[in-house]
């Protein structure tokens, strides 16, 4: 995003520590207390949000964190803002994002489709630094696609 507002500073002030709150509910286990400080970040930047400094990022944020607690289907629903947020174009960080909630939903053949435009664009790369599953399961259906043919 270019040209982006810098968000007022008591609202700044506030999405940090929001921020902190919800990073130390979720390592405590506290998931629901985690989503509402989560949420209560989204709700520190004005309207129209993806005007401003933080909203990009925080998008995809929400998008893994109700991932990584095992709401898929709530990580969904923040996808299509996200993809706005990185967009007009496909993105690359988001898409492997999405990639990961299909794959997490059950949502196998999604998952594969958007990973294997990952593989073949950059290889291994966007894989790096994220759970050795997903590269593992692209690898796998690759190699069984490839000897179906």
């Amino acid at each position: 995003m270019s040209d982006v507002l810098p968000l007022p500073p008591e609202a700044e002030e506030k999405l940090y520590e929001y921020g902190a709150l919800s990073r130390e509910a979720e390592e405590a286990g506290d998931v629901a207390t985690a989503e509402k400080y989560v949420l209560a970040c989204w709700s520190c930047i004005p309207d129209p949000k993806l005007d401003y400094d933080h909203a990009q990022s925080l998008t995809a944020d929400i998008v893994m964190f109700y991932r990584d607690i095992g709401q898929p289907q709530k990580a969904k629903e923040w996808l299509p803002l996200a993809c706005e947020a990185y967009g007009p174009e496909p993105d690359p960080y988001v898409e492997f994002i999405a990639a990961t909630v299909h794959y997490q939903a059950g949502e196998l053949d999604e998952a594969f489709d958007l990973f294997d435009g990952l593989f073949k664009s950059y290889k291994t790369r966007p894989f790096q630094g994220e759970k050795p599953e997903y590269l593992a399961f692209y690898m796998d259906r690759a190699k069984a696609q490839k000897l179906s043919k």
